[in-house]
């Protein structure tokens, strides 16, 4: 497994151009030159350079500072499904935190263009190395740079809208001072890299071993069709170019339904999406950024090599881990799963994975196991509710537990945890519901860095339900149908067939099959819903985006949230750019 054979990988982080490398376990053993210093043309010379090169994409793409913890949150808390206490967290619960100067927001932002900046050179001087022998090992590397150099651009251009594109390694100053490029000329430029990203790029198959992770022509393909379904969304709802790109969405995902570039489907158990235990070997996972539990490197720097590649967990643990830790889930989405009931009148079995709640309440209704015995909810160490949250005669749940803001809610975040480690416990052998002691390094589920679940970025289940939106919104049909595409789907959950699928079954079965995995937000904006969904919210909900406190929730504001605040740092250097709207 790739990622999980790069456990210092944190050597390689890179913030604004320039390296910090340390030796690195497996493949990157003996990695000690930095390649973007004045010797690089000099080091860029042999397979293994450009390798090792390439490799710095994935951890640009991975470190805490980019997807593995701020990234991350600003995809899943920005949406209408969770809040959550953390730092990481705090721009996603539309207060004042989310402003120009906030960490979590600068860093993805510099991350990607650096990603794309060294993605450019790879691009640039991988044709002066030489390959005797090995001519399909260079497609492949030079396949993983147009990939990850497009994907740079998708992040930057749905989270900030205005993006200067880094269409060749940057020369001299006037490079980093450009005039950001019209939406519809950076979708273009995306489309172009991740076209040229399946010319080169192997299909499934083709890395093995502690190369399984690495990008695929499946991944390209997959990522094109979405950025086709996005672009068509988002610009009909906010550009000035109304062109739509649903035939061509089609036919991408229709590719990897095909098995044109592998066998893709979906797992046989919904759960093994979401541990470590399936990573890089399920059959549905089509692009997984690589985590690695990394509690060494806790007391970490950006651009330094104490930089780790853990998915840093704060935000998304169950109330009561620890200042900062936790996260809540609001109470619609635990609506939706209870509401789900079934073949056999059981509740979504994709609840118990996705979502941590009182599985005896009478709404609730367990699967049983060969003997007939109730198949109960496990959180971490195996606790079930009542024993992670102890009812007293004054409280239950979550206001049993010291952060008293979590008690209105009745579901934690369970995707995103490796609940298999072991949990620290009380005197009486009770569950620590607390954070780890200062200074305290162990791989632990009450330590948040030592979590290192990779996220299943796209999988086979997303492929189907885009297909069958892409074809509901007027693409060609391919191989299947709308309806065939999403009760495959559902049955794999034992779901009860739909006779005719609709839009709205599509956009249902999103929050079933996808809720907390990064993907909403960006589901309602390319819908055109985001206002009315958070306006809604807001005035239904009296809890909504109030679990930090009942006051810092601002309220959603159209023609702002739509999109993050260009960094400061951005506005300040470069006199091309504006701020966007309302910051």
């Amino acid at each position: 497994m790739i990622m999980k054979n790069m456990t210092r990988l944190a050597a390689i982080l890179l913030i604004g151009g320039g390296m910090a490398m340390s030796s690195c376990d497996g493949i990157f053993e003996d990695l000690a030159i930095n390649p973007n210093q004045p010797s690089m043309d000099a080091y860029f010379t042999t397979p293994e350079a450009v390798n090792d090169a390439v490799m710095t994409l994935y951890g640009y793409i991975s470190t805490q500072r980019c997807l593995g913890a701020s990234g991350s949150k600003t995809q899943i808390i920005r949406g209408d499904e969770a809040s959550s206490n953390s730092d990481y967290g705090k721009p996603g619960m539309y207060g004042s935190d989310l402003n120009a100067s906030y960490y979590t927001i600068e860093q993805p932002f510099t991350l990607m263009y650096t990603t794309a900046s060294q993605a450019s050179y790879v691009i640039e001087t991988i044709g002066n190395v030489d390959f005797t022998g090995e001519e399909e090992l260079r497609d492949a590397y030079l396949g993983e740079a147009y990939f990850w150099r497009a994907f740079a651009h998708y992040y930057l251009l749905i989270n900030f809208r205005q993006v200067c594109p880094i269409r060749q390694m940057p020369r001299n100053s006037a490079d980093y001072v450009r005039a950001p490029e019209a939406p519809e000329a950076v979708w273009d430029f995306i489309q172009e890299d991740l076209a040229n990203a399946k010319t080169y790029l192997p299909n499934k198959g083709y890395w093995t071993g502690d190369q399984a992770g690495r990008v695929t022509r499946g991944a390209a393909a997959a990522l094109s069709g979405l950025c086709y379904l996005y672009r068509s969304g988002i610009e009909t709802h906010y550009g000035t170019d109304k062109t739509t790109f649903y035939n061509e969405a089609v036919q991408e995902f229709d590719e990897i339904i095909k098995g044109t570039y592998g066998t893709y489907d979906l797992a046989d158990d919904y759960s093994d999406n979401f541990d470590i235990a399936h990573e890089n070997n399920n059959d549905e996972s089509i692009l997984e950024i690589q985590f690695l539990g990394d509690v060494e490197n806790n007391t970490f720097n950006p651009g330094t090599a104490t930089s780790g590649l853990a998915f840093d967990s704060r935000g998304l643990m169950f109330p009561g881990a620890g200042v900062g830790y936790e996260g809540v889930v609001h109470d619609w989405l635990y609506e939706e799963f209870v509401n789900s009931i079934d073949k056999d009148g059981c509740t979504d079995i994709r609840m118990f994975s996705t979502l941590m709640f009182d599985d005896q309440k009478e709404e609730i209704h367990l699967h049983q196991d060969a003997n007939g015995d109730p198949i109960r909810l496990e959180g971490p160490g195996g606790w079930h509710w009542e024993d992670m949250y102890p009812p007293t005669d004054e409280a239950e749940g979550f206001a049993t537990v010291a952060n008293q803001l979590a008690h209105p809610f009745k579901a934690g975040i369970k995707k995103g945890l490796d609940l298999s480690m072991p949990t620290l416990t009380n005197g009486d052998g009770s569950p620590r519901m607390t954070g780890v002691g200062a200074g305290t390094q162990e791989y632990v589920y009450n330590q948040p860095r030592a979590h290192g679940v990779n996220w299943r970025y796209l999988r086979f289940a997303d492929v189907l339900l885009m297909y069958a939106e892409a074809v509901l919104s007027g693409g060609q049909q391919g191989s299947l149908t709308p309806t065939q595409a999403v009760n495959r789907v559902r049955g794999r959950a034992n779901m009860p067939d739909l006779d005719n699928v609709t839009m709205d079954d599509v956009k249902h079965e999103r929050i079933l099959e996808l809720s907390l995995e990064g993907h909403r937000f960006y589901d309602l904006l390319r819908w055109g819903e985001l206002a009315t969904r958070f306006q809604t919210l807001t005035r239904e909900d009296p809890n909504f985006k109030k679990f930090i406190s009942a006051t810092d929730y601002e309220g959603f504001t159209t023609n702002k949230h739509e999109w993050l605040p260009i960094p400061i740092n951005e506005i300040n250097s470069n006199p091309n750019i504006k701020q966007n709207p309302g910051y």
